[in-house]
């Protein structure tokens, strides 16, 4: 009868695996589920931390450090305070991460915008119109770096950051004759007159007309070009009394 059993169709139909059960985290659809998951929430974490970033710049640029407030960016952010902490250790930590990226973006724009070619006068006119192509999409990060290329609240590495930047934007130009101390100014004085401008027009009419600028480019490039190293004055040799 065993024999019978053995040679019977029913024998051939049994299937014993020689492998083990596979487990849910070695199955393939698992798998591609779990990276499905992780990339969405890192997707959603790169999403919070961006509108993050942005809205520090906002407030930061319209208020100042000492004036923003930690719970008005989340807030502005549409985040939860506990999320910013999460990204940033402190406000001075999301500060000088949002002046750093300001600058990293405005050097790439001077670098990808600006031609070096060009006369001393046509690369500062370059120069002035740059500012304002990069005024209208990334106004909050221009008076972001002009209200603290110098602030004691830069850390280490933003302090190398604006150095840099300074040290470009001096490059950009260089009146004749004028006395090579002065051109650690011209960041502050440019961008400064650039920026007072650029304050007035929005709030008053939300944009600036070409013609203003072109004028305003033409009063700085004048008043820079008429600046002359000091000079020296020659000490005056006392007269020897005749014995």
């Amino acid at each position: 009868m065993l024999a019978q059993m053995e040679n019977s169709p029913l024998s051939e139909n049994i299937d014993i695996p020689s492998d083990p059960e596979v487990t849910p985290d070695q199955d393939p659809k698992y798998q591609t589920d779990k990276e499905s998951a992780e990339e969405r929430f890192h997707k959603r974490q790169d999403e919070s931390k961006e509108r993050i970033i942005r809205s520090a710049l906002k407030l930061f640029a319209e208020r100042g450090f000492f004036e923003t407030r930690i719970p008005e960016i989340s807030a502005h952010a549409k985040v939860g305070v506990g999320t910013v902490y999460r990204h940033y250790r402190n406000k001075d930590h999301l500060f000088n991460e949002a002046f750093r990226i300001s600058v990293q973006e405005f050097s790439e724009f001077l670098d990808k915008s600006i031609s070096k070619s060009l006369s001393a006068k046509e690369q500062f006119f370059d120069f002035w119109k740059g500012l304002g192509l990069f005024s209208q999409g990334k106004f909050d990060q221009l008076i972001m770096i002009e209200r603290n290329l110098s602030s004691y609240i830069l850390d280490e590495e933003s302090t190398k950051e604006a150095v840099a930047l300074k040290q470009k934007i001096s490059e950009y130009f260089e009146p004749a004759e004028n006395d090579k101390n002065l051109k650690q100014l011209y960041p502050y004085l440019i961008l400064g007159s650039f920026t007072g401008i650029l304050r007035f027009h929005r709030i008053q009419e939300n944009h600036i007309e070409t013609s203003l600028l072109e004028q305003s480019a033409e009063m700085l490039w004048e008043g820079f070009s008429k600046v002359r190293p000091p000079l020296t004055s020659k000490k005056k040799e006392k007269p020897t009394k005749k014995a």
